[in-house]
C-alpha cells in the first residue's frame, strides 16, 4: 500500500544521511560517548524528517528525552524507543521498536548485554541494539543477540537506513508501542523505560 506514496524509500534515505553526519561527527573525535552519539543521531533524524514534504505526505518528527532529577541515576530498559504514527487515506498505523545502543569498538561486556536485551524483550519482542562505529550504524535484533555469545556485530543484521526503511514499511514494529499525542509519548517513554524516544508522524497533505 505505502509504496504507491513513493516517500519510504525517500524518507529512510533521509535518515540514513542523518546518521552518517552523526557518524562523521564520531570518527573526527567531536562526539565520544554512546549517550551523546544517541541524542544527536534522534536530534539530526528530527531536524532531516520535521516538515518534510513529497508526494502528497508531509511528516512530523519529535524527540523526547528524560532531563529530569536523577536522569543521570535511572535504569532504563532501553536507551531509545522509535516510535511511528502513519495517517493516510488508505493506511493507518500506530507502532514502535526498542534499542539498546552501543559502541562497537568498546562493547566486551556480553553478559551485561544479554541481561539489558532481556530487560527490553520483558518490555517487547521488537527489541534491538544499534552498533555504533566508524563505518556505519548496524542493527541487531535483541534476540539474536540473547542466543550467542559472541559480538553482536558477527550476526546478522541490517543497516540503519535498510532497518528504518523496513520500520516505514511496517515490516518492523510491535502495535503496543504508540501514542498519538505529546503526553501520551512522555507517558510511553516512562511506561517502556526509555531515555529517549523518537516520534515519526505521516499524514497526508490533504487532511494537515
Amino acid at each position: 500500500m505505502l509504496r504507491h506514496y513513493n516517500v519510504i524509500r525517500q524518507s529512510a534515505r533521509r535518515i540514513a544521511d542523518a546518521i552518517d553526519h552523526t557518524i562523521e561527527g564520531f570518527v573526527d573525535g567531536r562526539i565520544e560517548q554512546e549517550a551523546d552519539f544517541t541524542s544527536q543521531m534522534l536530534g539530526r533524524i528530527e531536524e532531516a524528517q520535521d516538515g518534510y514534504q513529497a508526494k502528497g505526505v508531509i511528516w512530523k518528527a519529535k524527540v523526547l528525552t528524560d532531563k529530569g532529577r536523577g536522569a543521570q541515576e535511572k535504569q532504563y530498559g532501553a536507551d531509545f524507543m522509535g516510535v511511528l504514527n502513519i495517517d493516510l487515506p488508505d493506511f493507518k498505523v500506530n507502532k514502535g521498536f526498542l534499542a539498546q545502543a552501543k559502541i562497537a569498538s568498546r562493547l566486551t561486556d556480553i553478559v551485561g548485554l544479554h541481561s539489558q536485551c532481556g530487560r527490553m524483550l520483558d518490555l517487547s519482542p521488537d527489541s534491538f541494539v544499534f552498533l555504533y562505529g566508524a563505518d556505519g550504524v548496524i542493527v541487531v535484533p535483541a534476540v539474536s543477540v540473547m542466543g550467542a555469545n559472541s559480538h553482536p556485530s558477527e550476526l546478522y543484521y541490517r543497516s540503519a537506513a535498510r532497518f528504518f526503511e523496513e520500520h516505514l514499511e511496517s515490516f518492523i514494529g510491535d502495535r503496543n508501542i504508540s501514542g498519538p499525542s505529546a503526553d501520551t509519548l512522555r507517558d510511553l517513554r516512562e511506561r517502556y523505560e526509555a531515555r529517549s524516544l523518537l516520534y515519526l508522524q505521516a499524514r497526508s497533505t490533504l487532511t494537515s
